[in-house]
């Protein structure tokens, strides 16, 4: 009776012993699968990372600059222009500059994208000695709502040395409007203060941002995120479009990783990055930040966009599971730019409605607006 126990005993630890062998092989092999898959695809992402930024790039409306000041302000030309406006009791002003890279340099105030897109197209007048030239507009082009159509403006040089590249031009949407002398003397008096700083801030102007590539994800990483951040805040404002800022966050995913190993959890990261890049736009500009944190920046979204984009990308999460990490879900926090935000504000307000949302339940997005 004691030997079949005993033989009975063996027999069992043996086909333990076989079972957690193939359980570990069969572990093994699924982990080698997720690192294989995760460098297949990060190798593809960086083939093709440099024909879809310059794609994208060249997408991009004009380059626009803001905030003019006097002394060391890196962007001049928006102050230069409030300045015209008022000096001139003007309807509008715009200020048209070849950059650096060759590309224009425009920023306006009191004018809807169409008409800024028809001047900054018109190009640069022939000066041929004159102070300022006077021009006319034919035709209705679309106008801010509620106000007419731009008629006529007075454009003088903006930078010295090569005033064909340059202008800076004072517009009113008055028929009966004529600018006088005293006007082109008011823009004399004001290019000849802000000339030096708009001069200095395109020489010093860094290039456009080209943000690092996320390892695991092939998303853009966290050392991009606050510069970019930065870039697309500016550009919002000098366009006068919304911008949105949406943290996504997986939920307890430290309990994830000691459920199903770290690299398990990394193939599931993977995929839920994949998710999100395909319920993007076009021209977001989509982060991972650090272990399941994800940002997407928009320009030209407001907090329902956002909240609408969370929506859709929670369902695709939702709807089936993930291999061995079976259904995860993630939580949200949404911040809209508003007038007194810099990107700091901005982050500081989308991390304050990310731990909301967790607080509330899983799975939940909060609006920090």
């Amino acid at each position: 009776m004691t030997t079949g126990i005993a033989v009975a005993a063996l027999a069992l630890g043996a086909i333990a012993v076989g079972l957690f062998s193939l359980s570990l092989r069969r572990s093994l092999t699924r982990q080698t699968t997720v690192v294989e898959t995760m460098l297949r695809r990060y190798d593809d992402r960086l083939a093709t990372f440099a024909q879809t930024l310059n794609d994208t790039m060249s997408a991009l409306p004009a380059r626009q600059s803001s905030d003019f000041g006097v002394g060391e302000d890196s962007e001049p030309m928006m102050r230069a222009l409030e300045i015209a406006v008022s000096e001139t009791s003007a309807d509008g002003a715009v200020a048209l500059v070849t950059g650096g890279s060759g590309g224009p340099v425009v920023a306006t105030i009191g004018l809807s994208e169409a008409e800024t897109n028809h001047i900054a197209r018109m190009g640069f007048p022939d000066y041929r000695g004159a102070r300022a030239i006077e021009v006319a507009f034919s035709g209705d082009i679309d106008a801010p709502e509620g106000s007419p159509a731009i008629r006529s403006g007075l454009v003088v040089p903006l930078l010295a040395g090569e005033p064909s590249k340059s202008l800076l031009g004072v517009l009113t949407r008055d028929e009966g409007r004529r600018f006088s002398e005293d006007d082109v003397a008011a823009l004399d008096v004001l290019v000849s203060r802000a000339r030096p700083a708009i001069t200095r801030s395109l020489n010093l102007r860094e290039p456009d941002i080209v943000p690092e590539l996320d390892m695991l994800t092939g998303l853009y990483d966290r050392h991009s995120f606050e510069s970019v951040l930065d870039h697309q805040i500016a550009r919002a404002r000098l366009a006068q479009r919304p911008l949105f800022l949406l943290l996504v966050d997986v939920d307890r995913l430290t309990t994830l990783n000691a459920k199903i190993g770290r690299l398990a959890a990394d193939g599931a990261l993977l995929a839920i990055a994949e998710r999100l890049r395909n319920h993007v736009d076009r021209f977001d500009y989509t982060f991972r930040l650090a272990g399941g944190r994800f940002a997407v920046i928009r320009r030209g979204g407001t907090a329902d966009d956002a909240n609408e984009l969370f929506e859709t990308f929670q369902l695709a999460i939702s709807s089936r599971p993930f291999d061995e990490a079976g259904f995860i879900t993630v939580s949200a926090g949404i911040a809209e730019l508003l007038q007194l935000d810099d990107a700091a504000s901005l982050s500081g307000r989308a991390e304050d409605s990310l731990a909301d949302a967790k607080a509330l339940r899983r799975g939940a997005a909060a609006d920090g607006a």
